[in-house]
């Protein structure tokens, strides 16, 4: 069975990476499903002020991990870049708040077809204009329980951190009722 790919965001790849190791490029559940970034976010990382807001994001099991992208043809990589000049200049006449990083996400899922994981409501936003589909980092927790990748005690876990950290997704309560209202 092919892999179902699913791109991660920043803002989701720094919620779940320290707990769900190795985060990316491991293959889950009956449908395969498995994750990959692209190697801007590496570049996002490098910023001085993330950096110095999670230095773990430097040690090497982290950036090993973050080797491994989508692989595209040149055939879909031009796609992407076109995708990518419409998506731009969509955010910047229409919906200004997504970064460059954000309509690059939503480029490749567009021409890779795969849903992006993310807790930006203005990526979200976006994301919905173009058709992507988009889940908020609680459901794909959703979905690696239900596949046997994370049990209940990592998720409350997760949750709990987010909250002690004060680094909750703008939707949690919501979320957390739809997808786990035992939590």
């Amino acid at each position: 069975m092919p892999q179902s790919k699913i791109l991660v965001d920043t803002n989701s790849y720094l919620r779940l990476a320290q707990t769900i190791r190795p985060l990316l490029f491991v293959s889950f559940g009956d449908n395969e499903y498995c994750l990959y970034i692209l190697p801007e976010l590496n570049d996002e990382l490098a910023n001085r002020r993330l950096n110095s807001k999670f230095p773990w994001v430097d040690e090497a099991e982290y950036s090993e991990n973050r080797k491994s992208f989508p692989t595209v043809g040149r055939k879909q990589k031009r796609a992407i870049l076109t995708n990518f000049d419409f998506i731009w200049d969509f955010v910047q006449t229409e919906l200004p708040g997504p970064s460059r990083v954000d309509a690059l996400y939503i480029a490749y899922a567009l021409e890779l077809g795969v849903p992006v994981v993310t807790d930006d409501q203005d990526m979200t936003e976006l994301a919905k204009e173009f058709e992507v589909p988009v889940m908020p980092t609680l459901e794909l927790l959703k979905i690696m329980h239900d596949s046997n990748h994370a049990d209940l005690k990592k998720i409350k876990g997760i949750v709990e951190y987010w909250r002690a950290i004060g680094d909750c997704p703008a939707n949690l309560h919501r979320d957390l009722k739809k997808f786990f209202p035992d939590l």
